[in-house]
């Protein structure tokens, strides 16, 4: 037993003392951060370069398949800890337990320098793979992009907190991005967006070298039309366009649209034969494509962290994940296991219950609409802008979706969603 200690000791040593490496003093953490601005985010791009990816996906690689609760999958998150440590940025770990798995996500966080603004814009990928894998592609190439791009953010200041996230438990079922999601939401993070890069290193056609996909639900569908803005503002500089595709439920992005809110998948274009194999190697990325993929990815969360949030508006009440009774929260129902029918973070209500809705912004709000199914039902002009969630006609009863949308005086809008199982005999009128 000790010389089986002595050995895994040894181990852990070796391969620290050979992922120490100084990528270059230039880009050593700066004490006074630069003002991140419209001008220095093309500066920021230029930074990324095949160099500073490779070096990063490449240690990444020598700790060998990182499943989820091995050795290899520990050692791994502590040299991204390391890291983001390294960069100057507040680095904590998220410690999560489910499903007979035990792991850690690595959070690097930037804190955004906007004194009244609480918004904060996640980076994530993850960390771990598939028993037998080196999952170079999958999702080695997502979080090589975000270390590589928060290397560069890290000199800079922006007005919003951003995170960035290496999630492990992906291959298991998303568990650590659920248990991530799930504690943010019951801690009230608000979460603006999240950039979720998983397999952005592979291309073998010359119109898959020049796009990325974006796939996303309805509700998220403005990040994407954001990036494919960004895309076509530096496609001079980075020569990558954004592609909008339908949402896929079996990445990150999806533990934080069920916990409510928005959240994309990003991953190259060109199928990729050897996801989830032996045969995940890094001989098989593409390294020019998978810089050109870093540097929009940096050129978005740059942009989307300078640019001023007019007014966003988020559902307070019901809670996401809980089951109600007569407007009463009685017991949480994470459903984790169950992500792929779309019942993770599932709100179920007997009864009455209540609908509340909170605005940050600094215009005046005109008022504040709340809809079952984008059908009107109530509007509010004053805070707290609350609704006795009811039908008109008939009573709401199974799958509704609720949205409330929030209206300045000035003309912008904001909305929020959330779905939920109703069970209630309440209606503001009789039947017609």
């Amino acid at each position: 037993m000790k010389n089986r200690l002595y050995s895994l000791l040894l181990t852990s040593i070796l391969i620290f003392s050979s992922t120490t490496i100084v990528y270059s003093s230039s880009l050593q953490p700066s004490a006074l951060p630069i003002i991140a601005n419209e001008t220095n985010i093309v500066e920021m791009v230029q930074q990324i370069d095949e160099d500073l990816v490779f070096y990063y996906h490449d240690n990444l690689m020598k700790f060998g398949p990182r499943y989820t609760g091995t050795i290899n999958c520990t050692l791994a998150g502590q040299y991204i800890y390391n890291e983001f440590e390294e960069m100057g940025l507040d680095t904590t770990v998220h410690e999560w337990k489910y499903d007979g798995f035990e792991s850690r996500n690595v959070v690097g966080t930037l804190q955004g320098s906007d004194p009244s603004s609480n918004a904060i814009f996640i980076m994530s990928a993850h960390y771990d793979c598939t028993p037998g894998s080196l999952g170079a592609d999958d999702d080695g190439s997502g979080v090589a992009a975000v270390l590589a791009t928060a290397k560069i953010m890290s000199q800079y200041s922006f007005n919003h907190t951003i995170r960035f996230i290496t999630f492990s438990g992906e291959e298991v079922g998303t568990y650590g991005s659920f248990t991530y999601a799930r504690d943010a939401y019951e801690r009230g993070d608000n979460i603006v967006a999240v950039i979720n890069a998983d397999m952005v290193g592979y291309a073998n056609t010359a119109k898959g070298g020049r796009i990325l996909r974006f796939h996303c639900p309805q509700r998220s569908v403005w990040i994407s039309e954001f990036s494919i803005t960004v895309a076509e503002k530096y496609m001079d500089l980075i020569d990558m366009a954004v592609e909008m595709r339908p949402n896929y439920v079996g990445a990150d992005h999806q533990a934080f649209i069920d916990y409510g809110y928005d959240g994309v998948w990003i991953a190259h274009h060109d199928g990729y034969p050897w996801a989830n194999t032996p045969e995940d190697t890094p001989d098989h990325l593409n390294w020019t494509y998978q810089t050109k993929a870093t540097k929009l990815l940096l050129a978005i969360m740059a942009e989307i962290a300078i640019k001023p949030i007019d007014v966003q508006v988020v559902l307070t009440s019901p809670y996401e994940g809980y089951g109600y009774f007569f407007n009463r929260p009685i017991i949480p129902l994470s459903l984790g296991k169950q992500w792929y029918k779309g019942r993770r973070g599932m709100t179920v209500v007997l009864g009455r219950a209540v609908a509340s809705a909170e605005v940050y912004t600094n215009e005046e709000i005109e008022y504040v609409v709340f809809c079952i199914d984008d059908n009107f039902m109530y509007f509010d002009s004053d805070p707290p802008y609350e609704w006795k969630i009811q039908g008109k006609h008939s009573p709401p009863i199974g799958k509704i979706k609720l949205k409330v949308y929030a209206y300045t005086t000035s003309g912008k809008v904001a909305t929020d969603e959330m779905d939920i199982r109703i069970f209630t005999l309440s209606c503001q009128y009789g039947r017609w």
